[in-house]
């Protein structure tokens, strides 16, 4: 099924009764997750260069020999939205996991990680009614899409000397993108609804490898730090259901009356290569600023050897900072990490020749809990705020606010067997 960008977006703006979440999820595999946990994500979503030694880098595995000791994250997102047009408004709740990983020392050059992430997301509602002319009957249009895509990933960082590592983050995406029309026919005792849907079953083994290196301007305290990660573009294993249904509604419910497959079949979804790269100034265990930015040419996305003309090239640029006053400090606000960035990226869609951009601004803290003999638990918090879109150039903007919660725990004591003197 492909919803014209007139349909699905300046169509919607002018004429909606109903949308729920974002229409800005109906291209391509859907609205990309944002990259990190939440301690990365409240600075910007970076992590490209520089990373703490209590969490799990999701962004550059590579950082992951910061982690010298066992650590656990877990993270969760809840989402405010408002969507506006020229003529209505609506507002939306929504939550979801936004990570769970666990870092593990294998040697003390060697740390590996294992977790699950989403990757994309697609999450839209939109309804309209009309009466048809010279009949009796009034027609129902209804557009929706739901699914995703997973990462569920196995990273790999290596330290080859003092100042630079290596890593390899290996990826299985998989998921299941739906999206179905329904047409609807309503009048005195009558009432049938056609519907077509597509399915996409998505799965694909991908590969991101990675360096970082840290150049020390004053031995042991002030480092410049460079990353860059490459992940790998890939043809992912593609399976398609496309069908009608008529649908009879009754008082009791509906009841499918006919089921038409038009097409099971096999296929491939090229994903596009991504760049991230980015370069820090680190004061250790004190301050820390990052810039970075990565570009993903989204316009040469296929599925079944079909494009997407509103896809395009992604850049996206990011710049953060965090400040921890005083790391050893009995007191448990100095001891805590605060952090604030800024985020934008100019295109995720073009729509009618009009680009529609995103940003924007997140800040919180990472609260640091010791629970004495090598323990260690930081419980992250932050907010991000930013909009996609804009009613004068698009007709159509989306406002949102993430509340984030997060829990980084290590323990260098985890594997260690106890000794019996």
């Amino acid at each position: 099924m492909k919803i014209s960008s007139f349909i699905f977006l300046l169509w919607i703006a002018f004429h909606w009764v109903q949308a729920q979440n974002s229409p800005f999820t109906g291209f391509g595999i859907g609205s990309l997750s944002n990259d990190g946990n939440i301690a990365q994500q409240i600075n910007g979503s970076t992590g490209v260069s520089s990373s703490g030694g209590y969490y799990v880098n999701l962004i550059n595995p590579a950082l992951l020999v910061r982690n010298t000791s066992v650590t656990f994250d877990a993270s969760y997102n809840l989402r405010f939205q408002q969507l506006k047009s020229n003529q209505s408004f609506q507002n939306f709740t929504t939550g979801n996991i936004n990570s769970i990983a666990l870092a593990l020392p294998v040697h003390k050059k060697w740390t590996a990680a294992i977790g699950l992430k989403p990757y994309s997301n697609i999450d839209y509602l939109i309804e309209n009614s009309n009466k048809v002319e010279n009949s009796d009957f009034f027609a129902y249009y209804t557009y929706q899409g739901e699914g995703g895509l997973n990462n569920l990933f196995f990273s790999n960082g290596i330290k080859l000397t003092k100042d630079l590592s290596v890593g390899l983050k290996f990826s299985y995406l998989f998921g299941n993108l739906t999206q179905e029309s329904v047409s609807e026919l309503i009048s005195a005792g009558q009432n049938s609804r056609i519907a077509y849907s597509r399915r996409n079953n998505i799965n694909q083994i991908t590969f991101s490898p990675a360096f970082a290196y840290r150049y020390a301007i004053e031995k042991d305290r002030k480092f410049l730090n460079i990353g860059l990660v490459y992940d790998l573009a890939s043809n992912a294993k593609t399976r398609r259901f496309e069908g009608f249904e008529k649908r009879d509604v009754f008082s009791g419910g509906v009841l499918p009356t006919f089921i038409d497959t038009l097409v099971t079949i096999k296929g491939k979804t090229f994903l596009p290569s991504r760049i991230k790269a980015g370069v820090s100034y680190e004061y250790f265990n004190k301050f820390l600023i990052s810039a970075e930015i990565s570009t993903q040419n989204w316009s040469s996305y296929k599925s079944f050897d079909v494009s997407e003309p509103e896809l395009t090239n992604r850049v996206q640029m990011a710049l953060g900072t965090e400040w921890t006053p005083d790391h050893r400090s009995n007191n448990f606000w100095q001891r805590s990490t605060y952090r604030f960035g800024i985020n934008h990226t100019p295109s995720i869609l073009k729509i009618s020749g009009k680009n529609i951009s995103e940003t924007n601004i997140s800040l919180g803290t990472s609260l640091a809990f010791s629970g004495g003999q090598g323990k260690l638990t930081y419980v992250h918090l932050g907010a991000t705020a930013g909009q996609r879109g804009s009613i004068s150039n698009n007709n159509l903007q989306e406002r949102f606010i993430e509340a984030k919660l997060g829990v980084s725990i290590s323990d260098v004591l985890w594997f260690y067997r106890p000794k019996i003197d």
